[in-house]
Protein backbone atom coordinates (compact mmCIF):
# COMPACT_ATOMS: atom_id res chain seq x y z
CA UNK A 1 0.00 0.00 0.00
CA UNK A 2 1.48 3.37 -0.99
CA UNK A 3 0.81 6.49 1.05
CA UNK A 4 1.70 10.15 1.33
CA UNK A 5 3.99 9.53 4.28
CA UNK A 6 5.86 6.62 5.67
CA UNK A 7 7.54 6.50 9.01
CA UNK A 8 9.90 3.65 9.59
CA UNK A 9 11.20 2.22 12.80
CA UNK A 10 13.82 -0.43 13.07
CA UNK A 11 13.25 -3.00 15.78
CA UNK A 12 14.82 -6.35 16.34
CA UNK A 13 15.16 -9.12 18.85
CA UNK A 14 17.57 -6.80 20.66
CA UNK A 15 17.08 -3.11 21.18
CA UNK A 16 18.09 -1.50 17.89
CA UNK A 17 15.75 1.40 17.28
CA UNK A 18 16.10 4.38 14.98
CA UNK A 19 13.59 6.72 13.40
CA UNK A 20 13.27 7.70 9.77
CA UNK A 21 10.52 9.99 8.47
CA UNK A 22 9.95 10.90 4.82
CA UNK A 23 7.24 13.09 3.31
CA UNK A 24 6.36 12.96 -0.36
CA UNK A 25 5.01 16.41 -1.32
CA UNK A 26 2.78 15.40 -4.24
CA UNK A 27 1.09 12.62 -2.29
CA UNK A 28 0.69 14.79 0.80
CA UNK A 29 -1.37 17.21 -1.29
CA UNK A 30 -3.47 14.31 -2.60
CA UNK A 31 -4.01 13.05 0.96
CA UNK A 32 -5.03 16.53 2.07
CA UNK A 33 -7.46 16.80 -0.88
CA UNK A 34 -9.08 13.46 -0.08
CA UNK A 35 -9.39 14.47 3.56
CA UNK A 36 -11.09 17.72 2.57
CA UNK A 37 -13.65 15.88 0.46
CA UNK A 38 -14.47 13.39 3.19
CA UNK A 39 -14.61 15.84 6.09
CA UNK A 40 -16.07 18.91 4.41
CA UNK A 41 -13.35 21.09 5.97
CA UNK A 42 -11.28 23.64 4.11
CA UNK A 43 -7.54 23.55 4.72
CA UNK A 44 -5.20 25.90 2.94
CA UNK A 45 -1.74 24.84 1.79
CA UNK A 46 0.74 25.38 4.60
CA UNK A 47 -1.78 24.53 7.32
CA UNK A 48 -1.07 21.92 9.98
CA UNK A 49 0.34 18.74 8.49
CA UNK A 50 -0.50 15.20 9.48
CA UNK A 51 2.23 13.09 11.05
CA UNK A 52 2.71 9.81 12.87
CA UNK A 53 5.39 8.87 15.36
CA UNK A 54 6.39 5.89 17.44
CA UNK A 55 5.90 6.74 21.10
CA UNK A 56 7.26 3.45 22.41
CA UNK A 57 8.86 0.29 21.06
CA UNK A 58 9.47 -2.93 22.93
CA UNK A 59 11.66 -5.46 21.06
CA UNK A 60 10.65 -9.07 20.52
CA UNK A 61 12.83 -10.98 23.00
CA UNK A 62 12.60 -14.77 23.03
CA UNK A 63 14.88 -15.54 25.94
CA UNK A 64 16.68 -18.90 25.85
CA UNK A 65 15.89 -21.38 23.07
CA UNK A 66 15.88 -25.04 24.09
CA UNK A 67 17.11 -27.13 21.15
CA UNK A 68 15.69 -30.29 22.79
CA UNK A 69 12.14 -28.94 23.26
CA UNK A 70 9.35 -30.62 21.30
CA UNK A 71 7.35 -27.35 21.33
CA UNK A 72 7.95 -24.05 19.55
CA UNK A 73 9.27 -21.10 21.56
CA UNK A 74 6.29 -18.72 21.77
CA UNK A 75 7.79 -16.45 24.43
CA UNK A 76 8.72 -13.66 21.97
CA UNK A 77 6.31 -10.78 22.45
CA UNK A 78 7.08 -7.16 21.64
CA UNK A 79 5.05 -4.03 20.97
CA UNK A 80 5.01 -0.73 19.16
CA UNK A 81 2.81 2.29 20.00
CA UNK A 82 1.90 4.68 17.17
CA UNK A 83 0.50 8.17 17.64
CA UNK A 84 -0.86 10.15 14.69
CA UNK A 85 -1.96 13.80 14.65
CA UNK A 86 -3.15 16.40 12.18
CA UNK A 87 -6.04 14.61 10.51
CA UNK A 88 -9.35 12.98 11.39
CA UNK A 89 -9.69 9.39 12.47
CA UNK A 90 -6.47 7.63 11.49
CA UNK A 91 -6.52 4.83 8.95
CA UNK A 92 -3.07 3.28 9.11
CA UNK A 93 -1.56 0.20 7.50
CA UNK A 94 1.32 -1.07 9.62
CA UNK A 95 3.74 -3.31 7.73
CA UNK A 96 6.79 -5.26 8.89
CA UNK A 97 9.84 -5.95 6.73
CA UNK A 98 11.42 -9.35 6.14
CA UNK A 99 14.62 -8.71 8.09
CA UNK A 100 17.82 -10.54 7.15
CA UNK A 101 16.01 -13.47 5.51
CA UNK A 102 14.49 -11.41 2.69
CA UNK A 103 11.31 -13.52 2.81
CA UNK A 104 8.11 -13.71 4.85
CA UNK A 105 7.86 -17.52 4.72
CA UNK A 106 10.50 -17.51 7.45
CA UNK A 107 12.57 -14.83 9.11
CA UNK A 108 16.08 -15.56 10.36
CA UNK A 109 18.12 -14.40 13.34
CA UNK A 110 21.85 -14.76 12.86
CA UNK A 111 24.82 -15.27 15.13
CA UNK A 112 27.80 -15.19 12.78
CA UNK A 113 27.35 -18.10 10.38
CA UNK A 114 24.67 -19.69 12.62
CA UNK A 115 20.99 -19.10 11.85
CA UNK A 116 17.80 -19.53 13.87
CA UNK A 117 14.48 -19.47 11.98
CA UNK A 118 11.54 -17.53 13.48
CA UNK A 119 8.56 -15.44 12.48
CA UNK A 120 6.34 -12.63 13.75
CA UNK A 121 2.55 -12.91 13.77
CA UNK A 122 -0.42 -10.52 14.07
CA UNK A 123 -2.02 -12.32 17.04
CA UNK A 124 -1.31 -14.73 19.90
CA UNK A 125 -2.73 -17.61 17.83
CA UNK A 126 0.32 -17.18 15.57
CA UNK A 127 -1.52 -18.10 12.37
CA UNK A 128 -1.14 -14.93 10.23
CA UNK A 129 2.40 -13.76 9.42
CA UNK A 130 2.78 -10.02 9.91
CA UNK A 131 4.40 -8.50 6.82
CA UNK A 132 3.40 -6.12 4.06
CA UNK A 133 0.70 -8.17 2.34
CA UNK A 134 3.05 -10.01 -0.01
CA UNK A 135 4.55 -13.50 0.15
CA UNK A 136 1.77 -14.97 2.29
CA UNK A 137 1.92 -12.16 4.86
CA UNK A 138 -0.60 -9.58 5.97
CA UNK A 139 -0.24 -5.94 7.01
CA UNK A 140 -2.16 -4.83 10.08
CA UNK A 141 -4.76 -2.08 9.69
CA UNK A 142 -5.35 0.30 12.58
CA UNK A 143 -8.19 2.80 13.00
CA UNK A 144 -7.33 4.00 16.51
CA UNK A 145 -4.96 6.81 17.41
CA UNK A 146 -2.38 5.93 20.06
CA UNK A 147 -2.71 2.24 19.28
CA UNK A 148 -0.32 -0.21 20.93
CA UNK A 149 0.27 -3.16 18.63
CA UNK A 150 1.68 -6.44 19.90
CA UNK A 151 4.18 -8.48 17.89
CA UNK A 152 3.93 -12.23 18.55
CA UNK A 153 7.11 -14.12 17.75
CA UNK A 154 7.65 -17.84 17.37
CA UNK A 155 10.77 -19.97 16.93
CA UNK A 156 9.87 -23.40 15.53
CA UNK A 157 11.05 -26.43 17.48
CA UNK A 158 13.78 -28.83 16.37
CA UNK A 159 16.48 -26.37 15.28
CA UNK A 160 20.04 -27.39 16.11
CA UNK A 161 21.29 -23.89 16.92
CA UNK A 162 24.72 -23.17 18.35
CA UNK A 163 25.13 -21.27 21.62
CA UNK A 164 25.11 -17.48 21.21
CA UNK A 165 23.05 -14.34 20.83
CA UNK A 166 20.93 -14.32 17.68
CA UNK A 167 19.58 -11.04 16.28
CA UNK A 168 17.56 -9.69 13.40
CA UNK A 169 16.33 -6.20 12.55
CA UNK A 170 12.80 -5.63 11.28
CA UNK A 171 11.60 -2.38 9.69
CA UNK A 172 8.14 -1.20 10.79
CA UNK A 173 6.41 1.05 8.24
CA UNK A 174 3.26 3.08 8.93
CA UNK A 175 1.33 4.14 5.83
CA UNK A 176 -1.48 6.67 6.26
Amino acid sequence: MQSGRAMRRLIGCRVKCTRLAQALQSRRVLLRTIFLILSGLILLPGSAQAYCRFTSVSPVGFGAYNVFSKLPNNSGIGSVTIDCNGFGAPNMAVALGTGQSGTYSFRAMNNGANRLIYNIYTSASRTIIWGDGSGGSSALFVLQNGATLSLFGQIPEGQDAGVGIYTDTITVTVNF
